[in-house]
């Protein structure tokens, strides 16, 4: 039986320089939203459902950007945000989710520690999810060069 718990999706006007994002979320269905948001603007996106697969696909490649849900059944969060920000610094990291709002005590800790540049709560609406991503992929666009590892190639 095949693992599809992953899945690797580009927009149909694929270019050489899409930013990749990883987008971790139990939920498939998020997933799918998530995905079918950020192709069709222009980026390259990845899906996990587990937080432990999340750092085995960061561990082979880098993301300029990770959607990381606040609660997965694997691994916290929160915890994951914190090994995502370890292993691989200059990914910028978003957290997303349904149990906590964006002015919980735990949210607003996270941001002013850096541990993630943004929150988006679900549901979330498009233009919330692709400006999110854009100020996500450009932030890591200012630290990283154009042509960083940070981006598909042709």
């Amino acid at each position: 039986m095949k693992d599809t718990s992953s899945n690797i999706s580009h927009p149909p006007s694929a270019t050489s320089h899409q930013p990749r994002i990883l987008v971790v979320d139990d939920e498939p269905d998020v997933c799918w939203a998530l995905e079918n948001i950020l192709c069709p603007a222009g980026y390259a996106v990845t899906t996990a459902t587990r937080g432990v697969e999340a750092l085995e696909l960061l561990a082979r490649q880098p993301y300029a950007v990770a959607f990381v849900d606040a609660k997965l059944p694997d691994l916290d969060g929160l915890e994951l945000v914190a090994l995502i920000r370890q292993r691989s610094p200059h990914t910028a990291v978003v957290l997303i989710s349904g149990y906590y709002y964006r002015e919980d005590p735990i949210v607003m800790e996270g941001l002013a520690k850096n541990l993630y540049i943004g929150f988006v709560s679900k549901p979330f609406s498009l233009n919330e999810v692709r400006s999110m991503a854009s100020r996500a992929a450009n932030r890591t666009g200012e630290e990283n060069d154009v042509e960083s590892p940070y981006s598909t190639r042709g």
